[in-house]
């Protein structure tokens, strides 16, 4: 028989795919992973029909790589060894949202934009990252780690997650958190205070397949004031932004570069469909780029839905005599307001950045806040090096754990794959990012060759994980070539 009249078998006539156009689209994405085929395509829409692929894929040793939305950019879902494309964007339905618990269970064809409109009918807001596609996986953002704007814990960082539902490599339904005990969800914990999600986490669909998840959720805001100041570096923003993280003033606190914001404000640009996309010329963004300043501060102070007013006033009172305190240069907003406060609930608009050159290769890590200024040289000095300028690399310094440390993305644009300098962009790129290793940076999401730079260095975790690759999967089945397997 052959894989497709398999597959068909098993899913139905409508549902997978092995024609050469489908291939080539899931063969690659817009990062420097190289190209890779896939066999065949298949959409399943319910967790049974995932668990007789996977025993079809144990007896038959055919890869299958977990797929939602394809957006992930670095290179997690290119097929390195073949097989099928296990797209389960058709299992999209909100399962449940709790008002009084705060928690949305969602399957992994949800993308962020239906959460967000499912949850503000109820006077609710899911908690997303900046430049997150409107058309990712809620469910995968989540347990990819995507770094949340505004999150649900300011002590522990943005963990958003409770109870997972899990196929695991032999097939097997594993459930954590309260599922595990057979009740409904509501918590991580589950009986034995265990938060075992975390072995699935950033894991690239090499140890397990989630079907479900819980999500923390948190009420929408009953009123919303964004405050802006501007820096000639970052540097300059240090102490402020250590005083306002530790005096815990404003939910979502963060900076763009110039770059990035001259983007975000940009009339002639829109979200792309696709990325990479196709570049548009607009003097509009070259005009905000010339006036913009180095780096913009943004704190947005929020109301409860329960007196609004005081909570806001107290807070920006306090946001004042910081300013004050360090010579702050407050940046008038002059009609964005509105556009920043949709943002912070939609969070794509930055995403205009792919307009500028049509593909964008971010060195996204975390860091000391202190350091990111010595981070940023080293940045500088390799761009030099290939002589990329600097007024093009874009920005953007999310402080999390009330400032403890930082989430740093720093992007290279450039032309699609086979546009001219794009091997350029990726030896900076490469290099740029194996110094900012050396030098202690460290990449918690190791996509692509952060994958060789990170596990090259940790001998033994690498080989803990080798043992319990082979523990779990033993076949070696789900997206094998990925993380360090």
């Amino acid at each position: 028989m052959s894989l497709k009249k398999d597959l068909t078998n098993l899913l139905g006539s409508n549902a997978v795919f092995d024609d050469e156009e489908t291939l080539r689209h899931y063969s690659r994405d817009q990062s420097f992973v190289p190209q890779c085929m896939p066999d065949a395509v298949a959409f399943p829409e319910s967790v049974e029909q995932i668990q007789a692929i996977v025993a079809y894929a144990n007896q038959t040793a055919v890869p299958l790589v977990p797929y939602s939305s394809g957006l992930n950019m670095h290179g997690g879902t290119v097929p390195k060894e073949g097989g099928v494309i296990l797209n389960m964007s058709r299992m999209n339905r909100i399962i449940e949202v709790d008002q009084d618990n705060w928690f949305a269970v969602v399957e992994p064809g949800v993308t962020i934009r239906q959460l967000q409109n499912a949850l503000e009918e109820k006077g609710l807001r899911a908690m997303l990252p900046l430049g997150t596609p409107p058309a990712r996986s809620a469910l995968t953002s989540c347990v990819e780690r995507d770094p949340a704007l505004a999150s649900a814990s300011f002590e522990y960082g943005n963990d958003l997650l409770m109870d997972t539902e899990i196929v695991l490599p032999d097939g097997e339904l594993f459930k954590t958190g309260l599922w595990s005990a057979g009740g409904r969800p509501g918590s991580h914990m589950g009986p034995v205070r265990s938060m075992l999600y975390r072995f699935w986490t950033a894991a690239q669909g090499t140890l397990g397949i989630l079907t479900k998840a819980c999500i923390k959720v948190e009420h929408l805001p009953g009123m919303m004031e964004i405050r802006a100041f501007r820096f000639n570096s970052f540097n300059e923003s240090l102490a402020a932004l250590i005083d306002i993280q530790r005096r815990e003033i404003g939910l979502e606190c963060f900076l763009l570069n110039k770059l990035n914001l001259a983007a975000l404000y940009c009339d002639d640009w829109h979200v792309p469909e696709e990325f990479p996309a196709s570049p548009v010329a607009s003097q509009d963004f070259s005009t905000l780029l010339d006036a913009l300043p180095c780096w913009t501060l943004f704190v947005c102070l929020h109301g409860a839905p329960e007196l609004p007013e005081e909570k806001i006033a107290y807070q920006a009172e306090t946001l004042d005599e910081i300013a004050g305190h360090h010579g702050l240069n407050s940046v008038p907003l002059n009609g964005k307001q509105e556009l920043l406060q949709h943002e912070l609930l939609r969070p794509w608009g930055v995403l205009k950045k792919y307009n500028f050159k049509g593909a964008v290769h971010d060195l996204s890590f975390k860091a000391p806040l202190k350091r990111i200024p010595e981070f940023q040289h080293i940045i500088a000095r390799v761009a030099e090096k290939y002589a990329y300028p600097i007024e093009e690399i874009g920005g953007y310094i999310l402080p999390v754990e009330r400032g403890r440390g930082a989430h740093c993305e720093f992007d290279f644009h450039a032309g699609p794959d086979g546009a001219a300098g794009h091997e350029r962009i990726h030896a900076l790129w490469r290099e740029a990012g194996e110094l900012l290793v050396d030098e202690g940076a460290f990449f918690d999401r190791p996509y692509g060759d952060w994958a060789d730079m990170m596990y090259s260095r940790t001998g033994e975790y690498t080989a803990k994980l080798r043992e319990l690759k082979i523990e779990l999967d033993p076949n070696n089945i789900l997206n094998p070539g990925h993380l360090c397997f």
